[in-house]
């Protein structure tokens, strides 16, 4: 044999009890799987004081390993403190986040 393969036959095991039907919608890949938009802004939410999360973001109360994801988690009397994020594919992707010294109303 001649060819060069990776390989001949793949199995697909250990499917969870609800399956979801993967989204076609982003053909690029070459594995079967969808991949979230992209985060195109964030911003700072202290929910104790009343704040809301703006209309098209999610709060990020959790991180990745389940921990809380408050700002000021262990400061003493601090209101709670989070991040918000936006996805879209509407604007281009964050890259990077940067110290801004002093205030700057973005908006």
């Amino acid at each position: 044999m001649d060819e060069r393969r990776v390989a001949d036959y793949f199995v697909v095991a250990g499917l969870p009890e609800k399956p979801e039907l993967l989204d076609d919608s982003d053909s690029g890949h070459l594995k079967g799987y969808s991949t979230k938009p992209p985060i195109t802004d964030i911003g700072v939410v202290f929910p104790g004081l009343g704040e809301t999360v703006p209309n098209g973001y999610e709060l990020l109360e959790l991180t990745p390993s389940g921990l809380p994801a408050d700002l000021n988690h262990g400061s003493m009397r601090s209101p709670e403190c989070f991040l918000c994020i936006r996805r879209g594919r509407d604007q281009p992707p964050l890259v990077d986040i940067g110290k801004c010294n002093g205030y700057r109303n973005f908006s």
